[in-house]
């Protein structure tokens, strides 16, 4: 799973940025230029443009990349982690079996072929020959075997990976492997994965998944030499996991094997991180950058950016509808200016249906405040009146401008372009479908409008919850606490737009409490955190979610109340945590099924399971699929918000030249990219992209070019 953050929403659209020496004449050169960025990252807000005139402003070192991130690196486990903050940096060190082309074609990687079964339970991969391991010096250490995937996927499932429902129901006996708690090689021979030889591999499923090579791309699957995954500590040891004395994949440079494009040689933690190409890497003719820096930068300065661009220190810059001088910066860099791609991510409002902890709260001093807010909303009427008074074009033109921001909306729990039935209807239509069908309504759900958005409808659905029962009034309003990062600008703006808008909307009946905290408290409690119980927050704009692989399933299983990860972040349990599991004293967990049985999960999960079930005919299968999102957009547990931001930017990199994908990890990669001395015209990248769209078939709108 890739569970993204909002701090760097538009930072994340393929901020591929400037570059330092990777030569040890240029390490003086290197320090300086990210002692300039880190300056500029952190410094003050005042209006900035530089004199320097567009067509003037050159790159000298187009050998090296630097770029700006909030995301630093909490674990180099890949097996393990589920943060896209980890895979932004982990996909460039370790390959997997397949990856995607620049036109998102899944291409052979670790894997030159493979061959599946007539029955579609059996996929065979035939390997590379030859793939090297190194160390982070860059010494050899092994050759790539299928037995590092046969390690890999067991290491994942002993140490519980964040990945492991990926391939519950999927790979044969995974799933009774990991409830079992019989770790046992006699145990671990019934899941059905085996090495046939060195270079050949296979897998055998639970049912046909005719997505299942779009899965490789993905983390959980990866490689990892069996006897350096054991050497890091005696609970690494396959059969006998224990995390407490295990040091694979620290953030150690030195605590994994690399046989990916990059190596990791410098972590300075909020200061910079440093990667240098692999020269023993397979695919090493297609690594341009010798090395790729990101520098670190809290959002403070929402000109950083833009002043290390036309300082020459990075590559890319967005050009922010937040700036008060953004018209002027429209006029100065007219005729250079693009506009990233839509994408397959979804960010919204996550409800926290079962609160338990007020350490980080505006309102909540007495329980009969916290019961009042917590009955609100298991209210479908009270949170369908949230919706509609969001007016999320005014939240998302902050930092885009107007039409850039509309074409940012996103009204479904689902990527509209992850699949087509036979006869080309897009899997987004699918949903529109059963929606109106559901509602007798004829709203459409496709992106870039707003179909919710009406203070008539917010104030008829709250008479209706009043109806219910509720005690809502504009002098006794329902509080609701939201995290916000109150250094991050952009955040804190798009907060408040949030809040000014509800509570015009509701005439005050609904009050938006901002929770200002620092950076570190709201990652701690809104993305890190895999407890219920410390989902401190009554709602969470905070995290969203892309596409693992290609099928509406990667989406839907999210939300599912046995399975889903997003469970923890609803404040409830999944199938992982039961009473049982609990200590005394602690919150009762694996209670909640009268709250999934009111907000509409357990009717979600008939339709899901429902669904999954189909694999025979894909055209059913979708529609399945689609009454599921459906029933999330209807019931309303979940408030879709927008896709990954958009923005309008300057850049030298050179247009699609970088490996491409709307699932799985490649488009982390910096694979393919390219970097030339002066800025992209419009006009070229407009024709770079009738290019790319006529490239392959795969080349649906997504992804960070």
């Amino acid at each position: 799973m890739k569970k993204l953050s909002a701090v760097l929403l538009s930072a994340m659209m393929g901020v591929t940025l400037a570059g330092c020496g990777g030569s040890s004449a240029a390490a003086t050169a290197t320090a300086s230029a990210n002692a300039s960025a880190a300056a500029s990252a952190s410094a003050g807000t005042e209006e900035y443009m530089s004199d320097t005139a567009a067509a003037d402003i050159k790159l000298a070192d187009t050998d090296n990349l630097t770029e700006y991130t909030s995301y630093q690196i909490q674990s180099m486990d890949y097996l393990v982690t589920a943060l896209a903050e980890d895979h932004e940096y982990n996909a460039n060190f370790v390959d997997g079996l397949l990856e995607n082309d620049t036109y998102g074609n899944l291409a052979p990687c670790l894997a030159t072929s493979y061959d599946v079964s007539d029955d579609g339970l059996t996929y065979t991969f035939h390997l590379r020959d030859g793939v090297k391991w190194v160390t982070n010096t860059g010494e050899e250490y092994d050759t790539v075997k299928a037995d590092d995937f046969v390690a890999g996927l067991r290491h994942g499932a002993e140490f519980n990976s964040g990945t492991a429902w990926l391939m519950q129901g999927v790979i044969k006996g995974y799933s009774d492997y990991m409830a079992n708690g019989d770790y046992s090689d006699e145990a671990w021979d019934k899941v059905g994965v085996k090495a046939v030889d060195d270079l050949t591999l296979e897998y055998t499923l639970e049912a046909p998944t005719p997505y299942f090579p779009s899965m490789t791309t993905y983390a959980v699957l990866y490689p990892v030499n069996r006897e350096f995954l054991e050497s890091q500590g005696t609970g690494c040891k396959l059969g006998a996991p224990d995390q407490t004395s295990c040091s694979f994949g620290t953030t150690d440079a030195g605590s994994i094997l690399y046989n990916g494009g990059y190596i990791l040689t410098s972590y300075d933690l909020e200061s910079s991180i440093v990667m240098t190409k692999n020269d023993s890497y397979w695919d090493a003719d297609h690594v341009y950058m010798k090395t790729v820096t990101r520098i670190y930068d809290d959002g403070s300065d929402p000109y950083s950016a833009i002043r290390s661009f036309e300082q020459g220190i990075y590559a890319y810059s967005p050009i922010s509808a937040q700036w008060e001088n953004f018209d002027e910066y429209m006029t100065k860099y007219a005729g250079y200016t693009t506009e990233s791609l839509p994408n397959s991510s979804v960010f919204g409002i996550v409800f926290n249906m079962n609160r338990v902890t007020f350490d980080n709260t505006n309102y909540a001093t007495d329980t009969a405040e916290a019961e009042r807010t917590h009955n609100a909303i298991l209210n479908e009427n009270f949170r369908k009146a949230l919706r509609a008074s969001w007016d999320r074009t005014s939240y998302l033109m902050v930092s885009a401008p107007e039409d850039l921001a509309k074409g940012m909306l996103r009204n479904m729990n689902n990527f509209p372009d992850v699949a087509r039935t036979s006869d080309g209807t897009a899997y987004g239509d699918l949903v529109t479908q059963a929606y109106d069908a559901r509602t007798g309504t004829d709203i459409d759900l496709s992106d870039g409008q707003d179909p919710f958005y009406n203070k008539d409808e917010a104030l008829k659905y709250l008479e209706a919850a009043k109806a219910d029962g509720l005690d809502i009034s504009a002098d006794k309003p329902i509080h609701l606490d939201m995290l916000v990062i109150e250094t991050n600008k952009r955040l804190v703006d798009q907060a408040q737009s949030l809040k000014d808008s509800v509570e015009s909307a509701t005439d005050g009946q609904i009050v938006i409490e901002l929770v200002m905290r620092d950076e570190d408290t709201v990652k701690n409690i809104a993305y890190y955190s895999n407890s219920p119980a410390e989902a401190d927050y009554d709602i969470s704009t905070f995290t969203g979610w892309s596409p693992d692989y290609a099928d509406p399933k990667s989406f839907v299983d999210i939300y599912s109340p046995v399975s889903g990860y997003y469970m923890k972040s609803m404040g409830l349990t999944d199938s992982s945590q039961t009473a049982d599991a609990v200590n005394e004293g602690d919150p009762v967990y694996g209670s909640d099924d009268d709250i999934k049985e009111q907000v509409g999960l357990a009717e979600y999960e008939e339709l899901y399971r429902k669904a999954d079930a189909i694999y025979d005919d894909l055209d059913a299968r979708y529609k399945a699929f689609a009454e599921a999102d459906a029933e999330l957009v209807d019931k309303c547990f979940f408030i879709p918000g927008q896709m990954q931001s958009r923005t309008v930017r300057v850049t030298h990199v050179v247009p699609f030249s970088r490996v491409y994908s709307s699932t799985g990890l490649t488009e982390y990669k910096y694979k393919g990219l390219k970097l030339q001395e002066g800025l992209v015209t419009t006009d070229d990248y407009d024709k770079a992209y009738e290019d790319f769209q006529t490239g392959g078939t795969a080349a649906v709108l997504t992804g960070t070019n």
